[in-house]
């Protein structure tokens, strides 16, 4: 038998559960709603305190980062660990390109060469 469909909630029932929840909320018994997280001020912020960090110290401690959010053994992987494997990813094809150029005696590449082989075909995974 195929599942029954449940029918939307009235306004009532709305009403009914935001006031629960408010008075949940306001007894101790469940947190408090989170604000909205404002993603230009948080990306901007955390771009002005990481360039504030000398490369060493940022390349220790963005390692022991990416070891907090990703590992070799994942059993789900989610949105933000996706995003997380793509920037490590972009890393070692980037290496793999200056080691291609090298090999080829080149030191120099259009940035439209390095978008095409490097950039895109990992955002496009």
């Amino acid at each position: 038998m195929p599942a029954k469909k449940k029918k939307p909630m009235s306004q009532k029932e709305r009403a009914m559960r935001a006031q629960v929840k408010k008075d949940l909320q306001a007894q101790g018994l469940i947190p408090p709603d989170k604000p909205r997280l404002n993603r230009k001020k948080f990306a901007k912020e955390v771009w002005e305190e990481f360039e504030a960090l000398d490369m060493y110290t940022a390349d220790c401690y963005l390692r022991r980062a990416l070891g907090c959010m990703v590992g070799p053994e994942m059993l789900e992987v989610t949105p933000e660990e996706v995003g997380v494997l793509k920037l490590m990813k972009l890393a070692v094809e980037w290496k793999k390109f200056s080691d291609r150029l090298r090999a080829e005696g080149r030191e120099q590449y259009t940035l439209g060469e390095f978008a095409e082989e490097v950039v895109n075909p990992v955002l496009k995974l």
